[in-house]
């Protein structure tokens, strides 16, 4: 599985969320979830939370975390 990391951050950024607000939906702290940006990184419950808080419909989630 490979993040586009690029159009998260952007996706998050059109939104108005920051990397902040993404951690606490998640559970994790700002830095933990840059860490999981950096390392391209996401459990599949961390994306169906990160799909319903941006929000992000089916292809953009396909988009995001299973580009090639």
């Amino acid at each position: 599985m490979q993040v586009d990391v690029d159009l998260l951050r952007r996706t998050l950024k059109f939104h108005g969320l920051t990397n902040e607000i993404a951690g606490k939906a998640l559970g994790v702290s700002r830095d933990a979830f840059q860490r999981r940006l950096r390392e391209r990184s996401f459990r599949i419950d961390e994306i169906h939370t990160l799909m319903r808080t941006v929000p992000l419909t089916k292809d953009e989630v396909w988009q995001i975390f299973f580009s090639e």
